[in-house]
């Protein structure tokens, strides 16, 4: 395990104070069961997300200094996202070094986008939780470097449903769009979200996707197109 720790050290240009952060950083939770262990990435997960949403927010702030805070949320949302965190997983290599179960390493689950792009965001908190902020802060700028010189496009915001459809709702109704699991399919490892989104208390649409932000995100698209028709 060491030699592989220090193999993606170098791919990842970060020198650990204490590897086991990063060790538990590719942890997923599959594996830990198998060994008999609570010691899994979720966590670690958990705090990548909010530490890189306030990295990236601030470094568009710096960037984008006219932009408006609907302007800034979109290209927030062109840079973190399931995508755009999968590309970078893989530009790493983290999917040869992420810990699954043998079930999930038979289904290929180390290419699965949901499980790249939490591994991302897990990997982030390691180095946040090793280092301190202000190295989580550098190790983000410099990975995130080239997306946030072109942080948006209208391609990125063609797919952003969800950011389209709050935006004409809170325009045209001054509400909010409220979004709702209501099923939940399959085992842990390859789990199927299914939620809805109403407005004012009416289901305006309904979706899948293997991630709750997925499936909101396919949620607002069939609401958006209920609007175009």
């Amino acid at each position: 395990m060491n030699v592989e720790i220090d193999k993606l050290q170098d791919i990842l240009d970060y020198k650990a104070g204490e590897t086991s952060f990063l060790e538990t950083a590719l942890t997923h939770k599959s594996y830990a069961k198998e060994a008999g262990s609570e010691n899994h990435n979720e966590k670690l997960e958990f705090l990548g997300d909010a530490v890189l949403d306030l990295v990236v927010s601030d470094l568009l702030m710096e960037k984008y200094k006219t932009d408006q805070e609907g302007n800034l949320s979109r290209k927030r949302a062109s840079v973190v996202n399931e995508d755009r965190l999968c590309e970078i997983a893989l530009r790493y290599k983290l999917d040869q070094f992420i810990l699954l179960g043998k079930s999930e390493v038979k289904n290929n689950l180390q290419e699965n986008p949901r499980i790249l792009a939490s591994t991302l965001e897990a990997v982030i908190g390691a180095i946040y939780r090793d280092k301190g902020f202000s190295e989580a802060f550098a190790w983000i700028e410099r990975t995130f470097e080239d997306l946030l010189s072109k942080a948006f496009s209208e391609h990125d915001f063609e797919k952003d449903y969800k950011t389209r459809l709050q935006e004409h709702i809170q325009e045209s109704h001054k509400v909010t769009p409220k979004y709702r699991v209501i099923d939940q399919l399959g085992p842990d490892h390859d789990r199927i979200y299914k939620m809805e989104v109403s407005v004012a208390g009416e289901v305006w649409g309904v979706g899948e996707g293997s991630s709750k932000k997925a499936a909101a995100q396919d949620a607002a698209r069939v609401a958006f197109e209920r609007l175009d028709s």
